[in-house]
Order: structure tokens, then sequence, then C-alpha cells
């Protein structure tokens, strides 16, 4: 009797599971609520969707272009380096001797010639009287010799004698007034005289620095040019050079260097920079933009280029309906817009779409406007 009435609770228990699972499932078919929300479930949690050139249609894909028209573009190349000055000279004593005055101010200009130091001359002065003097009466002695020789009064031994008497004279004289003259230390160029290195009192030697002057008139700007570029700039090629804080400038280049940097294999590259107005110093950070000479180039957005396997840019253009791969090259790049050569005039250039369009592959495209 007790398992009589254990069937009967099961059969009811079923029968009431499946009761509420038709009636879910009925509810569900009349208001549809539930079974979009579940589809929408599904959708969100399942992986996107990736469309591949494979799975394009072959001849359903419209892809824009526009004809190529070139145009006269400057070639640049952009560097960076730093300015210093055209000249830095140091001045040396070429005596010994005391410095008994400064006759220059550090931060000034001096010109060629004008006095820096003063050193004290000693006796020079009575030295270079006494050696006057004996060269006079070497001279007269000389010329009396030559007169007697005439009349054949004098020996050629003693004539000998007094011309090397004269001689050595005047080369004594000589080396006095240049040791004289060494006592004064002039600016041998003119520039800035940046520094003072001796003090009055000073006791100094031969071949002593006594002063640096650095020649600011024209600055020599130095640029880091990489090994790939450095063959298409010309002595004389004209320069914009940016200095942070100060503005632009024109220059040109000057100096071109036979040999690389072997840290960074690039090569200096030295531009002449007029600086008349001193308003730029050296050692100051600079951005250079060399005018590399005139190519015809075509506009377009860097985005409808490509980058082959060897690493050379690449543009598409659409030749007897097929799509043909040619290697350009970038003559100048903006922010939106780069201008290369490489693509002759009236090629039609495919853009939007061109990703998807194999070299060789057949191609319907749409002109638009270059623009």
């Amino acid at each position: 009797m007790k398992s009589k009435s254990s069937y009967l609770l099961a059969g009811a228990v079923a029968l009431a599971v499946a009761g509420w699972m038709l009636s879910g499932d009925l509810f569900g078919k009349a208001d549809g609520t539930a079974s979009q929300d579940s589809a929408s479930t599904t959708s969100v949690t399942a992986a996107p969707a990736v469309t591949t050139e494979s799975e394009l249609p072959e001849n359903g894909l419209l892809v824009s272009a526009v004809e190529v028209k070139n145009q006269p573009i400057t070639r640049i190349i952009r560097a960076s380096g730093v300015s210093k000055a055209k000249f830095e000279m140091t001045v040396s004593a070429k005596a010994d001797g005391q410095i008994i005055s400064l006759n220059a101010v550090e931060g000034n200009d001096v010109a060629a010639g004008d006095v820096l130091v003063r050193l004290d001359t000693g006796t020079l002065a009575e030295q270079i009287n006494a050696a006057k003097a004996n060269l006079e009466v070497a001279k007269r002695r000389r010329e009396v010799t030559e007169r007697l020789a005439k009349e054949n009064f004098s020996a050629p031994l003693e004539q000998a004698e007094r011309a090397a008497a004269y001689a050595t004279a005047k080369v004594n004289l000589r080396k006095l007034e240049e040791q004289l003259s060494d006592t004064v230390i002039v600016a041998p160029v003119s520039g800035l005289l940046e520094t003072l290195h001796v003090e009055k009192g000073e006791r100094v030697r031969r071949d002593t620095a006594t002063a640096t002057i650095l020649g600011l008139d024209v600055l020599s700007v130095v640029v880091a040019v990489p090994q790939n570029e450095v063959s298409r700039i010309k002595i004389a090629s004209k320069v914009k050079v940016q200095i942070a804080g100060n503005g632009s400038r024109h220059g040109t280049v000057s100096k071109i260097a036979s040999k690389s940097n072997p840290a960074t294999r690039t090569f200096d590259v030295t531009i002449d920079l007029p600086n008349q107005d001193r308003k730029l110093r050296a050692g100051m950070s600079v951005e250079a933009t060399i005018d590399a000479g005139i190519l015809q180039a075509f506009a377009m957005s860097p985005a409808h280029l490509s980058v082959a396997e060897n690493g050379v840019l690449t543009a598409k253009i659409a030749v007897d309906g097929k799509a043909v791969t040619l290697p350009v090259e970038v003559i100048r790049a903006g922010a939106e817009t780069v201008f290369v050569s490489g693509l002759p005039d009236d090629a039609i250039l495919l853009t939007v779409g061109q990703g998807f369009v194999e070299n060789g592959a057949a191609v319907n495209y749409k002109l638009a406007s270059a623009s």
C-alpha cells in the first residue's frame, strides 16, 4: 500500500514539472520578449565577426581613386643640432713677464689689433736704445770701409768684417724690438671677448692663455644627418633654422663631413647662420630644414600608402583594370598629407579600399576629387 502511494506521488511531481515547462514555452511564444532577450545576450557574448579579403566578393568591391597630377615640390631634410661660434680663439702670451694692465673687458667686442694685456717691459727700452746706437756705429764703419775699398785703401777682409758687424747689430736690434712688441698682447681677430684668463699683477710665462675671443657675427650650426640623406645635400644649399625660443632664420650649408660619427652613423653638416644682431648664442638647440632640391611629387593621404616586406613604401594604381603596386618615396610629410614621387602623371591612384586589392588583381574603381 505504501509502495503504491509512492508511485502515485512521483507521477504527480513529474506531471507538474512538465506542465510548468510547457507553460513557460507557451508564454515565451505569446509575448516574444524572453526570446528576444535571449537572442540579444547571445549576440553580445559571441566573438565579433572579422571580414577578410578572401571573404570579400571578387567583383563587388568599389575602390575610390584619383588621377595623379604631379607638381614641383621642394625636398626637405630635417635634422637637429647645436649652434656654435664661427671660431673660438685663445690668445696666448708670447713672452714672460708681469701683467701691468688689462685693456679690455669681458663681454665686449674687440677689433683686430686692439690691446688686451700689457706686460712689464723691464729694461727693454734701454737695451733698444743701446742697440740703436751700436747699429749706427756699425753702419758708419761699414760706409768708411766701403769708401776706402773704392780707393784701394781697405783690405777685403776688413770690409767683410765691417759688413758682418753691421748685420749683427741690425739683427740684435730687431730681436729686442720684437721682445718689446711681445709685451703687448693684442687681439688677432675681431670678435667678442668671452674670457680674460689672467689678472693684473699676475706673472705669466710664454704661451700662457690670456684671453678667449668668439666669432658670433656668423654662427656655425652643426646638425646630424642620416647616411641615407646626406648625399642629397650640397654646399650652399638653403636652410631654414628654427631656434627654440628665438624664432627662425635662414642660412646656407658651408661644410659636409666626409666621415660619419662612429656612434650614430650620422654625418655632421655645418650651416652658416647670420647673427649680426647677436641675439643668438653658441650652444643653442636648433632644428634645421635643409633644401635638398625640387622634385615632381603628388599629394596624398599617408593612409593610402603600404609598406612592402622589404620595407619599401608603395602605392597602388589601376592599369588596364588591374591593381599595380609601385614603389614611391616620401618627399615631404605633413600632419595629414604626404608628397610622394614615383607616380606617373595621369595614373589612377587607388585610395579608399585599396588595401583589399592584391597586386595584379582585377579592380573596380570610381574617380573622386584629388582633394
